[in-house]
């Protein structure tokens, strides 16, 4: 071998540890998060005896594998748990986020967020409703015409009268 194969070898082996090394570090950290939140949910006894037994099934294999999974099309080279266990894991961390939130279900963010736009003005209306009216003040308020008919529906038209001449 010569020394450019002796270079490239140790170059693939320090890749190989550091991706070792990242795997084993995204599996403590799965494992630490499985476990606060099956913990969570244990308290408020919310665990199915299947959520139970999965999450303490996991967090050995995460333990000893560094992986809860051993098929690699099942997940990423270098993930701790598969793509079906990354589902479940969102699962009971949704049903852990319910119980902590106290809302129930999480609002889409296409709705409005709080109620509709009001601007901040005074209703005169409702000071004068309050207030006596006194006779100078309706005698001071021009009288309300009412319609005697409405409005001719359709399309409008031109009507010229012609003036009487007996004057």
């Amino acid at each position: 071998m010569d020394e450019s194969d002796q270079d490239h070898d140790d170059a693939r082996d320090k890749q190989r540890d550091k991706e070792r090394r990242a795997k084993a570090r995204k599996a403590r950290a799965a494992k630490r998060k499985l476990e606060r939140l099956s913990k969570s949910l244990e308290e408020v006894d919310d665990l199915t005896d299947w959520e139970a037994e999965f999450s303490e099934s996991l967090s050995e294999r995460l333990e000893k594998f560094d992986s809860g999974f051993v098929d690699p099309e099942k997940g990423g080279r270098n993930e701790a748990l598969s793509y079906a266990q990354k589902k479940i894991f969102s699962q009971l961390r949704k049903k852990d986020k319910d119980h902590n939130s106290g809302k129930g279900l999480r609002r889409s963010s296409f709705k409005s967020k709080g109620p509709k736009f009001s601007p901040r003005v005074r209703q005169l209306d409702d000071d004068f409703e309050d207030a006596p009216v006194s006779e100078r003040a309706r005698a001071k308020a021009p009288p309300v015409a009412m319609p005697s008919a409405p409005p001719p529906k359709g399309k409008p038209f031109l009507r010229i009268v012609k003036p009487d001449e007996q004057d």
